[in-house]
């Protein structure tokens, strides 16, 4: 039963912080709206109507 816990304490210690890793590189970071292709052509025509 002791060998049980020792594998899943390793598996938590090991697993969790190389899963938070693989999220936080490969989960999709949101453009804020004003640094969208959409907001940034507008900016540029508000600036070529002036």
């Amino acid at each position: 039963m002791t060998c049980g816990w020792i594998t899943l304490g390793w598996v938590v210690v090991i697993g969790l912080p190389v899963a938070v890793l693989v999220t936080a590189i490969l989960w999709p970071e949101r453009i804020p709206k004003d640094r969208s292709v959409e907001a940034i052509r507008r900016r540029i025509e508000d600036e070529d109507d002036e």
